[in-house]
């Protein structure tokens, strides 16, 4: 599980940052303006994923 919130992290961090940058326009409002509530809600995403990978527990083995 933590090799798995690493990744989404790494995934959320890449993709606020790419929008933040103007490359990517998902939204359907994209026309309306550049919104960067949507950048930070993807760093959120990504913040609370390493959150989740520090307490995320490693398997003991037995």
């Amino acid at each position: 599980m933590k090799s798995l919130a690493l990744l989404l992290a790494a995934v959320f961090f890449i993709l606020g940052l790419l929008y933040g940058l103007g490359m990517v326009q998902w939204f359907a409002h994209a026309a309306e303006g550049h919104h960067y509530k949507h950048m930070i809600l993807l760093w959120v995403l990504a913040l609370l994923c390493l959150i989740w990978a520090r307490f995320a527990r490693v398997p003991r083995s037995i």
